[in-house]
Protein backbone atom coordinates (compact mmCIF):
# COMPACT_ATOMS: atom_id res chain seq x y z
CA UNK A 1 0.00 0.00 0.00
CA UNK A 2 2.20 2.81 -1.28
CA UNK A 3 -0.46 5.43 -1.96
CA UNK A 4 -3.90 6.38 -0.86
CA UNK A 5 -5.11 6.17 -4.45
CA UNK A 6 -4.48 2.45 -4.22
CA UNK A 7 -6.07 2.34 -0.78
CA UNK A 8 -9.21 4.25 -1.66
CA UNK A 9 -9.83 2.01 -4.66
CA UNK A 10 -10.55 -0.85 -2.28
CA UNK A 11 -12.51 0.89 0.46
CA UNK A 12 -15.92 -0.06 -0.89
CA UNK A 13 -14.83 -3.65 -1.48
CA UNK A 14 -13.54 -3.96 2.06
CA UNK A 15 -16.64 -2.51 3.65
CA UNK A 16 -18.89 -4.84 1.71
CA UNK A 17 -16.67 -7.82 2.39
CA UNK A 18 -16.80 -7.35 6.14
CA UNK A 19 -20.25 -5.86 6.57
CA UNK A 20 -21.47 -9.01 8.28
CA UNK A 21 -18.64 -8.78 10.79
CA UNK A 22 -18.15 -5.02 11.26
CA UNK A 23 -14.75 -4.02 12.73
CA UNK A 24 -13.01 -4.34 16.07
CA UNK A 25 -9.51 -3.96 17.39
CA UNK A 26 -6.12 -4.91 16.03
CA UNK A 27 -2.86 -4.02 17.73
CA UNK A 28 0.74 -3.88 16.58
CA UNK A 29 3.23 -6.57 17.51
CA UNK A 30 5.24 -4.47 19.96
CA UNK A 31 2.12 -3.72 22.05
CA UNK A 32 1.06 -7.36 21.91
CA UNK A 33 4.44 -8.40 23.33
CA UNK A 34 4.31 -5.60 25.94
CA UNK A 35 0.97 -6.96 27.19
CA UNK A 36 2.50 -10.41 27.66
CA UNK A 37 1.89 -11.99 24.27
CA UNK A 38 4.30 -13.95 22.10
CA UNK A 39 4.74 -13.94 18.33
CA UNK A 40 5.30 -17.69 18.49
CA UNK A 41 1.99 -19.02 17.09
CA UNK A 42 2.35 -22.18 19.19
CA UNK A 43 2.19 -20.13 22.40
CA UNK A 44 -1.32 -19.03 23.33
CA UNK A 45 -1.51 -15.74 25.24
CA UNK A 46 -4.86 -14.15 25.94
CA UNK A 47 -3.87 -10.50 26.33
CA UNK A 48 -7.19 -9.08 25.16
CA UNK A 49 -8.54 -9.17 28.72
CA UNK A 50 -6.55 -5.99 29.47
CA UNK A 51 -8.12 -4.25 26.49
CA UNK A 52 -11.58 -5.48 27.50
CA UNK A 53 -11.13 -4.06 31.00
CA UNK A 54 -10.21 -0.60 29.68
CA UNK A 55 -13.22 -0.65 27.34
CA UNK A 56 -15.57 -0.60 30.35
CA UNK A 57 -14.38 2.80 31.54
CA UNK A 58 -17.08 5.32 32.41
CA UNK A 59 -16.72 7.36 29.22
CA UNK A 60 -17.34 4.29 27.02
CA UNK A 61 -20.64 3.09 28.54
CA UNK A 62 -22.58 4.53 25.61
CA UNK A 63 -20.92 2.03 23.24
CA UNK A 64 -22.84 -1.14 22.46
CA UNK A 65 -23.42 -3.92 19.94
CA UNK A 66 -25.66 -3.21 16.94
CA UNK A 67 -27.31 -6.26 15.37
CA UNK A 68 -28.76 -5.32 12.00
CA UNK A 69 -27.07 -6.34 8.78
CA UNK A 70 -24.62 -8.43 10.79
CA UNK A 71 -22.75 -7.48 13.96
CA UNK A 72 -21.51 -3.91 14.32
CA UNK A 73 -20.66 -1.41 17.00
CA UNK A 74 -22.71 1.66 17.77
CA UNK A 75 -22.93 4.62 20.12
CA UNK A 76 -26.07 5.52 22.04
CA UNK A 77 -26.65 9.24 21.43
CA UNK A 78 -29.72 9.59 23.66
CA UNK A 79 -33.40 8.68 23.90
CA UNK A 80 -36.78 10.33 23.81
CA UNK A 81 -39.95 8.85 25.31
CA UNK A 82 -40.25 6.07 22.74
CA UNK A 83 -37.03 5.64 20.78
CA UNK A 84 -33.26 5.43 21.18
CA UNK A 85 -30.88 7.00 18.67
CA UNK A 86 -27.81 4.93 17.83
CA UNK A 87 -24.90 6.18 15.72
CA UNK A 88 -23.19 3.55 13.57
CA UNK A 89 -21.78 2.94 10.07
CA UNK A 90 -24.03 3.07 7.03
CA UNK A 91 -22.94 -0.33 5.73
CA UNK A 92 -24.15 -1.92 8.99
CA UNK A 93 -27.83 -1.23 8.20
CA UNK A 94 -30.27 -1.89 5.39
CA UNK A 95 -31.17 0.89 2.96
CA UNK A 96 -27.79 2.61 2.88
CA UNK A 97 -28.19 3.55 -0.79
CA UNK A 98 -30.98 5.95 0.20
CA UNK A 99 -31.40 8.68 2.81
CA UNK A 100 -34.06 6.92 4.92
CA UNK A 101 -35.23 3.33 5.26
CA UNK A 102 -37.83 1.64 7.48
CA UNK A 103 -38.61 -2.03 7.97
CA UNK A 104 -35.39 -3.59 9.31
CA UNK A 105 -35.34 -5.24 12.74
CA UNK A 106 -32.39 -3.79 14.67
CA UNK A 107 -31.29 -4.29 18.27
CA UNK A 108 -28.74 -2.48 20.41
CA UNK A 109 -27.36 -3.98 23.60
CA UNK A 110 -24.58 -3.41 26.10
CA UNK A 111 -21.63 -5.69 26.77
CA UNK A 112 -23.40 -7.47 29.64
CA UNK A 113 -26.30 -8.31 27.32
CA UNK A 114 -28.69 -5.61 28.56
CA UNK A 115 -30.95 -4.66 25.65
CA UNK A 116 -31.28 -0.89 25.28
CA UNK A 117 -33.36 -0.81 22.11
CA UNK A 118 -34.94 -3.38 19.77
CA UNK A 119 -37.59 -3.46 17.06
CA UNK A 120 -38.37 -2.15 13.60
CA UNK A 121 -35.90 0.67 13.05
CA UNK A 122 -35.95 3.82 10.97
CA UNK A 123 -32.49 4.14 9.45
CA UNK A 124 -31.11 7.51 8.33
CA UNK A 125 -28.23 7.81 5.85
CA UNK A 126 -26.19 10.22 3.76
CA UNK A 127 -26.50 7.95 0.68
CA UNK A 128 -23.53 5.68 1.35
CA UNK A 129 -20.81 5.58 -1.34
CA UNK A 130 -17.59 5.19 0.67
CA UNK A 131 -15.72 6.19 3.79
CA UNK A 132 -16.64 9.89 3.65
CA UNK A 133 -20.37 9.16 4.11
CA UNK A 134 -20.29 5.78 5.89
CA UNK A 135 -22.41 7.15 8.72
CA UNK A 136 -25.94 6.28 9.83
CA UNK A 137 -28.39 6.72 12.68
CA UNK A 138 -30.79 3.97 13.71
CA UNK A 139 -33.95 5.20 15.44
CA UNK A 140 -34.91 2.05 17.36
CA UNK A 141 -37.87 1.43 19.70
CA UNK A 142 -36.63 2.04 23.22
CA UNK A 143 -36.46 -0.76 25.79
CA UNK A 144 -34.49 0.98 28.54
CA UNK A 145 -31.92 3.68 29.08
CA UNK A 146 -28.27 2.71 29.65
CA UNK A 147 -27.39 2.98 33.33
CA UNK A 148 -24.18 3.55 35.25
CA UNK A 149 -22.96 1.52 38.23
CA UNK A 150 -25.21 3.57 40.54
CA UNK A 151 -28.34 2.87 38.52
CA UNK A 152 -28.54 6.37 37.05
CA UNK A 153 -28.96 7.09 33.33
CA UNK A 154 -25.53 7.75 31.84
CA UNK A 155 -24.68 11.14 30.41
CA UNK A 156 -25.19 11.52 26.69
CA UNK A 157 -21.90 11.42 24.79
CA UNK A 158 -20.64 14.54 23.05
CA UNK A 159 -19.93 14.60 19.32
CA UNK A 160 -17.59 16.84 17.36
CA UNK A 161 -19.26 19.74 15.55
CA UNK A 162 -16.18 21.62 14.33
CA UNK A 163 -14.33 20.18 11.33
CA UNK A 164 -10.81 21.26 12.32
CA UNK A 165 -8.31 19.07 10.49
CA UNK A 166 -5.39 20.29 12.60
CA UNK A 167 -7.15 19.11 15.77
CA UNK A 168 -8.27 15.83 14.24
CA UNK A 169 -4.75 14.76 13.23
CA UNK A 170 -3.86 13.72 16.76
CA UNK A 171 -3.97 10.67 19.05
CA UNK A 172 -7.35 8.96 19.23
CA UNK A 173 -9.04 6.25 21.28
CA UNK A 174 -10.75 3.26 19.64
CA UNK A 175 -13.40 1.25 21.50
CA UNK A 176 -15.83 -1.23 19.98
CA UNK A 177 -17.03 -4.82 19.63
CA UNK A 178 -15.49 -7.43 17.37
CA UNK A 179 -12.55 -9.64 16.55
CA UNK A 180 -9.13 -9.21 18.17
CA UNK A 181 -5.74 -9.79 16.55
CA UNK A 182 -2.20 -8.57 15.92
CA UNK A 183 -0.38 -7.55 12.76
CA UNK A 184 1.80 -10.66 12.47
CA UNK A 185 -0.51 -13.31 13.94
CA UNK A 186 -3.85 -12.14 12.57
CA UNK A 187 -7.02 -13.11 14.43
CA UNK A 188 -6.50 -14.11 18.07
CA UNK A 189 -9.91 -13.62 19.69
CA UNK A 190 -13.61 -13.46 18.90
CA UNK A 191 -16.34 -10.90 19.52
CA UNK A 192 -15.78 -8.66 22.52
CA UNK A 193 -15.64 -5.01 23.55
CA UNK A 194 -12.04 -3.78 23.52
CA UNK A 195 -10.12 -0.52 23.86
CA UNK A 196 -6.98 0.78 22.13
CA UNK A 197 -4.96 3.90 21.35
CA UNK A 198 -4.37 5.07 17.78
CA UNK A 199 -3.32 8.22 15.94
CA UNK A 200 -5.12 9.95 13.07
CA UNK A 201 -2.32 10.75 10.64
CA UNK A 202 -4.00 11.76 7.37
CA UNK A 203 -7.18 13.46 6.17
CA UNK A 204 -7.74 12.06 2.69
CA UNK A 205 -10.86 12.51 0.55
CA UNK A 206 -12.94 13.39 3.63
CA UNK A 207 -11.76 10.26 5.43
CA UNK A 208 -9.62 10.09 8.58
CA UNK A 209 -6.76 7.58 8.30
CA UNK A 210 -5.54 5.94 11.50
CA UNK A 211 -2.24 4.05 11.53
CA UNK A 212 -0.67 1.86 14.20
CA UNK A 213 3.13 2.14 14.28
CA UNK A 214 5.43 -0.25 16.10
CA UNK A 215 7.04 0.88 19.37
CA UNK A 216 4.93 4.04 19.66
CA UNK A 217 1.88 5.15 21.65
CA UNK A 218 -0.18 4.61 18.48
CA UNK A 219 -0.70 0.84 18.60
CA UNK A 220 -4.37 0.12 17.74
CA UNK A 221 -6.41 0.02 14.54
CA UNK A 222 -9.91 -1.07 13.56
CA UNK A 223 -10.18 -4.69 12.42
CA UNK A 224 -13.02 -7.12 11.59
CA UNK A 225 -15.72 -6.56 14.19
CA UNK A 226 -15.95 -2.83 14.89
CA UNK A 227 -17.66 -1.02 12.00
CA UNK A 228 -19.75 1.82 13.34
CA UNK A 229 -17.78 2.32 16.54
CA UNK A 230 -16.95 5.89 17.47
CA UNK A 231 -13.37 7.04 17.87
CA UNK A 232 -12.66 9.59 20.58
CA UNK A 233 -10.45 12.58 21.28
CA UNK A 234 -10.26 15.12 24.09
CA UNK A 235 -11.88 18.53 23.62
CA UNK A 236 -11.95 20.98 26.52
CA UNK A 237 -10.99 18.10 28.83
CA UNK A 238 -14.01 16.02 27.74
CA UNK A 239 -14.08 12.84 25.62
CA UNK A 240 -15.71 13.65 22.27
CA UNK A 241 -16.70 11.30 19.45
CA UNK A 242 -14.91 12.58 16.33
CA UNK A 243 -15.25 9.73 13.82
CA UNK A 244 -17.00 6.47 12.89
CA UNK A 245 -15.03 3.33 11.97
CA UNK A 246 -15.59 2.47 8.31
CA UNK A 247 -12.86 0.17 6.96
CA UNK A 248 -9.57 -1.54 7.65
CA UNK A 249 -6.70 -2.63 5.37
CA UNK A 250 -5.82 -6.04 6.73
CA UNK A 251 -3.90 -7.20 9.78
CA UNK A 252 -0.47 -6.65 8.28
CA UNK A 253 -0.62 -2.92 7.52
CA UNK A 254 -2.32 -1.51 10.63
CA UNK A 255 -4.47 1.06 8.80
CA UNK A 256 -8.13 1.89 9.41
CA UNK A 257 -10.45 4.54 7.97
CA UNK A 258 -13.01 6.65 9.84
CA UNK A 259 -15.63 9.12 8.65
CA UNK A 260 -15.36 12.52 10.41
CA UNK A 261 -18.56 13.19 12.34
CA UNK A 262 -18.26 16.98 12.10
CA UNK A 263 -18.48 16.70 8.30
CA UNK A 264 -22.13 15.65 8.72
CA UNK A 265 -23.07 17.63 11.82
CA UNK A 266 -25.98 19.57 10.26
CA UNK A 267 -27.59 16.34 9.02
CA UNK A 268 -26.96 14.68 12.37
CA UNK A 269 -28.70 17.50 14.24
CA UNK A 270 -31.72 17.12 11.95
CA UNK A 271 -32.19 13.38 12.53
CA UNK A 272 -31.23 13.29 16.24
CA UNK A 273 -33.20 15.97 18.11
CA UNK A 274 -31.56 15.01 21.43
CA UNK A 275 -27.99 15.29 20.08
CA UNK A 276 -25.27 16.69 22.36
CA UNK A 277 -22.21 18.42 20.88
CA UNK A 278 -19.16 20.23 22.19
CA UNK A 279 -21.31 23.35 22.44
CA UNK A 280 -23.32 21.61 25.17
CA UNK A 281 -20.37 21.29 27.53
CA UNK A 282 -21.54 22.88 30.74
CA UNK A 283 -19.69 25.95 31.92
CA UNK A 284 -17.49 25.12 34.87
CA UNK A 285 -16.16 27.50 37.50
CA UNK A 286 -13.05 29.23 36.17
CA UNK A 287 -9.86 27.51 37.18
CA UNK A 288 -6.94 29.71 38.10
CA UNK A 289 -4.17 29.23 35.59
CA UNK A 290 -1.33 27.18 37.06
CA UNK A 291 1.91 28.93 37.82
CA UNK A 292 4.88 26.95 36.64
CA UNK A 293 7.86 26.58 38.98
CA UNK A 294 11.34 26.76 37.50
CA UNK A 295 14.27 25.53 39.59
CA UNK A 296 17.95 24.89 38.97
CA UNK A 297 17.20 21.17 38.62
CA UNK A 298 13.77 20.94 36.98
CA UNK A 299 12.97 22.49 33.63
CA UNK A 300 9.44 23.43 32.56
CA UNK A 301 7.51 22.00 29.62
CA UNK A 302 3.95 23.24 29.12
CA UNK A 303 1.00 21.57 27.45
CA UNK A 304 0.67 21.65 23.63
CA UNK A 305 -1.25 24.92 23.40
CA UNK A 306 -1.79 24.66 19.64
CA UNK A 307 -4.37 21.91 20.10
CA UNK A 308 -6.90 24.55 21.20
CA UNK A 309 -5.83 27.32 18.82
CA UNK A 310 -6.17 27.78 15.08
CA UNK A 311 -2.68 27.63 13.59
CA UNK A 312 0.63 28.02 15.39
CA UNK A 313 1.55 29.97 18.52
CA UNK A 314 4.69 31.82 19.54
CA UNK A 315 5.99 33.43 22.73
CA UNK A 316 7.22 36.98 23.44
CA UNK A 317 8.38 38.83 26.54
CA UNK A 318 5.84 39.57 29.24
CA UNK A 319 6.03 40.87 32.79
CA UNK A 320 9.47 41.15 34.42
CA UNK A 321 11.36 40.01 31.31
CA UNK A 322 14.31 42.39 31.02
CA UNK A 323 15.59 41.20 27.67
CA UNK A 324 13.67 38.94 25.30
CA UNK A 325 11.87 38.69 21.95
CA UNK A 326 9.07 41.13 21.19
CA UNK A 327 7.80 39.85 17.82
CA UNK A 328 7.49 36.61 15.87
CA UNK A 329 9.90 35.12 13.35
CA UNK A 330 9.32 32.37 10.74
CA UNK A 331 12.30 30.05 10.30
CA UNK A 332 13.13 26.37 10.32
CA UNK A 333 12.84 25.35 14.00
CA UNK A 334 16.25 25.15 15.62
CA UNK A 335 18.41 26.83 18.24
CA UNK A 336 17.34 28.34 21.57
CA UNK A 337 16.22 31.70 22.87
CA UNK A 338 18.18 33.23 25.72
CA UNK A 339 16.22 35.81 27.66
CA UNK A 340 16.75 37.51 31.00
CA UNK A 341 14.51 38.16 33.99
CA UNK A 342 15.09 40.14 37.17
CA UNK A 343 15.21 37.91 40.27
CA UNK A 344 15.88 38.72 43.91
CA UNK A 345 18.63 37.05 45.91
CA UNK A 346 16.97 36.09 49.18
CA UNK A 347 20.09 36.27 51.33
CA UNK A 348 20.61 40.02 50.84
CA UNK A 349 17.44 41.13 49.01
CA UNK A 350 19.40 42.36 45.98
CA UNK A 351 18.20 42.14 42.39
CA UNK A 352 20.13 40.32 39.66
CA UNK A 353 19.59 39.85 35.96
CA UNK A 354 19.34 36.09 35.39
CA UNK A 355 19.52 34.50 31.95
CA UNK A 356 17.22 31.61 31.04
CA UNK A 357 16.80 29.40 27.98
CA UNK A 358 13.56 28.74 26.13
CA UNK A 359 12.36 26.70 23.16
CA UNK A 360 9.08 25.99 21.33
CA UNK A 361 8.21 22.51 20.02
CA UNK A 362 7.20 21.51 16.48
CA UNK A 363 6.96 18.18 14.66
CA UNK A 364 10.50 18.69 13.33
CA UNK A 365 12.11 19.62 16.62
CA UNK A 366 12.61 22.46 19.09
CA UNK A 367 13.28 26.05 18.01
CA UNK A 368 13.25 29.60 19.31
CA UNK A 369 10.28 30.59 21.45
CA UNK A 370 9.16 33.36 19.08
CA UNK A 371 9.44 31.18 15.98
CA UNK A 372 5.89 30.62 14.74
CA UNK A 373 6.84 28.20 11.94
CA UNK A 374 5.27 24.73 12.09
CA UNK A 375 6.05 21.39 10.50
CA UNK A 376 4.00 18.66 8.82
CA UNK A 377 1.49 17.24 9.54
CA UNK A 378 -0.09 20.11 11.48
CA UNK A 379 0.46 23.00 13.92
CA UNK A 380 -0.79 21.11 16.97
CA UNK A 381 2.14 21.16 19.41
CA UNK A 382 3.70 24.48 20.47
CA UNK A 383 4.88 23.42 23.92
CA UNK A 384 7.12 25.90 25.73
CA UNK A 385 10.27 24.56 27.42
CA UNK A 386 12.24 26.68 29.89
CA UNK A 387 15.42 25.92 31.82
CA UNK A 388 18.12 27.56 33.90
CA UNK A 389 21.76 26.84 33.02
CA UNK A 390 24.34 28.09 35.48
CA UNK A 391 26.94 28.40 32.72
CA UNK A 392 24.79 31.18 31.20
CA UNK A 393 25.21 33.10 34.47
CA UNK A 394 28.89 32.80 35.42
CA UNK A 395 28.84 35.97 37.54
CA UNK A 396 25.80 35.03 39.61
CA UNK A 397 26.86 34.71 43.29
CA UNK A 398 26.06 31.68 45.41
CA UNK A 399 22.54 32.06 46.80
CA UNK A 400 18.83 31.46 46.17
CA UNK A 401 17.00 33.51 43.56
CA UNK A 402 13.26 33.93 43.37
CA UNK A 403 10.73 35.99 41.49
CA UNK A 404 7.90 35.78 38.98
CA UNK A 405 7.76 36.51 35.28
CA UNK A 406 5.52 35.77 32.33
CA UNK A 407 5.70 35.11 28.62
CA UNK A 408 2.85 36.16 26.34
CA UNK A 409 1.39 33.58 23.96
CA UNK A 410 0.32 34.88 20.55
CA UNK A 411 -1.12 33.24 17.43
CA UNK A 412 0.07 34.06 13.95
CA UNK A 413 -3.24 32.98 12.38
CA UNK A 414 -5.62 34.36 15.01
CA UNK A 415 -4.40 37.85 15.83
CA UNK A 416 -7.04 38.30 18.55
CA UNK A 417 -5.76 35.30 20.52
CA UNK A 418 -3.67 36.06 23.59
CA UNK A 419 -2.65 33.97 26.57
CA UNK A 420 -0.01 34.14 29.27
CA UNK A 421 2.41 31.63 30.80
CA UNK A 422 3.12 32.60 34.41
CA UNK A 423 6.33 31.27 35.92
CA UNK A 424 7.68 31.36 39.46
CA UNK A 425 11.34 30.70 40.15
CA UNK A 426 13.25 29.15 43.01
CA UNK A 427 16.81 28.80 41.76
CA UNK A 428 19.46 27.74 44.25
CA UNK A 429 23.14 28.12 43.38
CA UNK A 430 25.13 26.18 45.94
CA UNK A 431 28.61 26.29 44.43
CA UNK A 432 30.59 28.43 42.04
CA UNK A 433 31.07 27.22 38.50
CA UNK A 434 34.34 25.33 38.11
CA UNK A 435 36.76 27.24 35.95
CA UNK A 436 37.79 25.72 32.63
CA UNK A 437 40.68 28.12 32.25
CA UNK A 438 42.13 31.54 33.02
CA UNK A 439 43.02 34.48 30.77
CA UNK A 440 45.66 36.85 32.12
CA UNK A 441 47.26 39.98 30.75
CA UNK A 442 50.25 37.90 29.65
CA UNK A 443 48.87 34.38 29.02
CA UNK A 444 46.00 33.36 26.72
CA UNK A 445 43.62 30.50 27.37
CA UNK A 446 44.01 27.56 24.98
CA UNK A 447 41.41 24.79 25.02
CA UNK A 448 41.90 21.05 24.39
CA UNK A 449 41.71 19.70 20.85
CA UNK A 450 38.11 18.51 20.93
CA UNK A 451 38.28 17.32 17.33
CA UNK A 452 40.62 14.49 18.35
CA UNK A 453 37.78 12.79 20.21
CA UNK A 454 34.68 13.57 18.14
CA UNK A 455 33.70 13.18 14.52
CA UNK A 456 34.17 16.31 12.42
CA UNK A 457 34.91 19.89 13.39
CA UNK A 458 33.94 22.12 16.29
CA UNK A 459 33.28 25.84 16.52
CA UNK A 460 32.77 28.32 19.35
CA UNK A 461 29.96 30.73 20.19
CA UNK A 462 29.61 33.27 22.97
CA UNK A 463 27.04 35.87 23.94
CA UNK A 464 30.01 38.21 24.45
CA UNK A 465 30.95 38.01 20.77
CA UNK A 466 30.67 41.42 19.10
CA UNK A 467 29.76 40.26 15.57
CA UNK A 468 27.27 37.61 14.36
CA UNK A 469 27.19 34.74 16.80
CA UNK A 470 26.57 31.79 14.45
CA UNK A 471 28.63 29.18 12.66
CA UNK A 472 30.37 30.00 9.38
CA UNK A 473 32.49 27.94 6.94
CA UNK A 474 35.47 29.80 5.53
CA UNK A 475 38.60 28.15 4.20
CA UNK A 476 40.93 31.09 4.80
CA UNK A 477 43.08 31.20 7.94
CA UNK A 478 42.97 34.80 9.06
CA UNK A 479 41.09 37.11 11.36
CA UNK A 480 39.89 36.85 14.94
CA UNK A 481 36.66 37.35 16.85
CA UNK A 482 36.20 40.29 19.21
CA UNK A 483 34.69 39.61 22.65
CA UNK A 484 33.42 42.32 25.00
CA UNK A 485 33.57 41.29 28.66
CA UNK A 486 32.88 43.24 31.86
CA UNK A 487 35.56 43.03 34.56
CA UNK A 488 35.69 44.43 38.09
CA UNK A 489 38.53 46.35 39.72
CA UNK A 490 39.34 44.30 42.82
CA UNK A 491 40.32 47.38 44.84
CA UNK A 492 37.69 49.98 43.90
CA UNK A 493 34.84 47.75 42.70
CA UNK A 494 34.52 49.79 39.51
CA UNK A 495 33.46 47.94 36.39
CA UNK A 496 35.25 48.25 33.08
CA UNK A 497 34.61 46.67 29.69
CA UNK A 498 37.55 45.00 27.99
CA UNK A 499 38.03 43.48 24.56
CA UNK A 500 39.42 39.96 24.09
CA UNK A 501 40.37 38.10 20.95
CA UNK A 502 38.91 34.67 20.22
CA UNK A 503 40.46 32.34 17.63
CA UNK A 504 40.14 28.73 16.49
CA UNK A 505 43.05 26.69 15.12
CA UNK A 506 42.40 24.93 11.79
CA UNK A 507 45.88 23.31 11.32
CA UNK A 508 46.91 25.72 8.58
CA UNK A 509 46.49 28.77 10.79
CA UNK A 510 44.20 30.60 13.21
CA UNK A 511 40.78 31.92 12.20
CA UNK A 512 37.68 33.42 13.81
CA UNK A 513 36.28 31.30 16.64
CA UNK A 514 32.94 30.50 14.94
CA UNK A 515 34.57 29.24 11.73
CA UNK A 516 34.03 25.46 11.50
CA UNK A 517 36.15 24.89 8.37
CA UNK A 518 39.31 22.78 8.37
CA UNK A 519 42.31 22.60 6.05
CA UNK A 520 41.91 20.42 2.98
CA UNK A 521 45.04 18.31 3.40
CA UNK A 522 44.17 17.15 6.93
CA UNK A 523 41.17 15.56 8.55
CA UNK A 524 39.80 17.67 11.45
CA UNK A 525 41.94 16.81 14.48
CA UNK A 526 42.70 20.29 15.85
CA UNK A 527 40.09 22.99 16.48
CA UNK A 528 41.39 24.34 19.79
CA UNK A 529 40.17 27.72 21.03
CA UNK A 530 42.53 30.55 21.97
CA UNK A 531 41.31 33.59 23.90
CA UNK A 532 43.82 36.41 24.45
CA UNK A 533 44.03 39.77 26.17
CA UNK A 534 45.95 42.26 24.00
CA UNK A 535 47.08 45.52 25.59
CA UNK A 536 46.79 47.48 22.35
CA UNK A 537 43.08 46.60 22.20
CA UNK A 538 42.55 48.05 25.70
CA UNK A 539 44.66 51.21 25.84
CA UNK A 540 42.09 53.09 27.94
CA UNK A 541 41.94 50.47 30.71
CA UNK A 542 43.12 52.13 33.97
CA UNK A 543 45.93 50.65 36.04
CA UNK A 544 44.76 48.05 38.54
CA UNK A 545 43.86 44.43 39.11
CA UNK A 546 40.71 43.11 37.46
CA UNK A 547 38.67 39.92 37.63
CA UNK A 548 35.76 38.65 35.61
CA UNK A 549 34.33 35.63 33.85
CA UNK A 550 32.31 34.69 30.80
CA UNK A 551 31.16 31.56 29.02
CA UNK A 552 31.84 30.02 25.63
CA UNK A 553 29.77 27.28 24.02
CA UNK A 554 31.61 24.56 22.09
CA UNK A 555 29.49 22.91 19.38
CA UNK A 556 30.09 20.14 16.89
CA UNK A 557 29.31 20.88 13.24
CA UNK A 558 29.18 17.29 12.02
CA UNK A 559 28.30 15.69 15.34
CA UNK A 560 25.34 17.90 16.16
CA UNK A 561 24.71 16.45 19.61
CA UNK A 562 28.17 17.48 20.86
CA UNK A 563 28.03 20.62 22.98
CA UNK A 564 30.02 21.86 25.96
CA UNK A 565 29.95 25.05 28.01
CA UNK A 566 33.29 26.58 29.01
CA UNK A 567 33.49 28.92 32.00
CA UNK A 568 36.55 31.14 31.55
CA UNK A 569 37.96 33.39 34.27
CA UNK A 570 39.82 36.65 33.70
CA UNK A 571 42.63 37.87 35.99
CA UNK A 572 44.43 41.00 34.86
CA UNK A 573 47.20 43.03 36.48
CA UNK A 574 47.53 46.27 34.55
CA UNK A 575 50.65 48.17 35.61
CA UNK A 576 51.02 50.75 32.88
Amino acid sequence: MNSYHFLSRYICCLTLLFSTFSYSLGINDSKYIELGGSLDPSVVNNVSSVLELNANAKQFRSIGLVIGSGYCSGTWLGSDESHSYVLTAAHCLSGSDSTEYSGQYVSFKQQDGTIIAAGISTNYFRTFTGCSDDIAVAKIPKVSDPLDVNGDVIKQPLVDNNLNKDLLLNPTTLTGFGIFGSRSLGQLGYMGKRHGEGHLRYYYQDCLINQAIENTDSWAFASPGDSGSAIWQQRNEHPVAVGISSWWYGWQYGYSGHVPIALHIDWLKDVVPVLKTIDDIEDEPPIEEPTWLLTQEAQIETDPLEQDVRGSVYYVKGNNVASGPTRFIWRYPRSITKFSVVLTQRENNTEHEVWLRGQRKTHCGWGRINNSAWCYPAPNLGQLKLEFIQADNPKLPIGTYSGDFSLMVKSLYNRTYSDEINVSTNIAITSALPSDGVITDSTPYVSPRYEKDIYGTVYYLSDNKMSRNRVVWRRYNRGYSRLKVDVTNTETGDQQTIMLRGERYMDCGWTIMNNAAYCRHMRPVYGELRVSFISDDNKDLPIGEYTGSFSVNVKGLHKRNFTKDLNLDIKLNITE
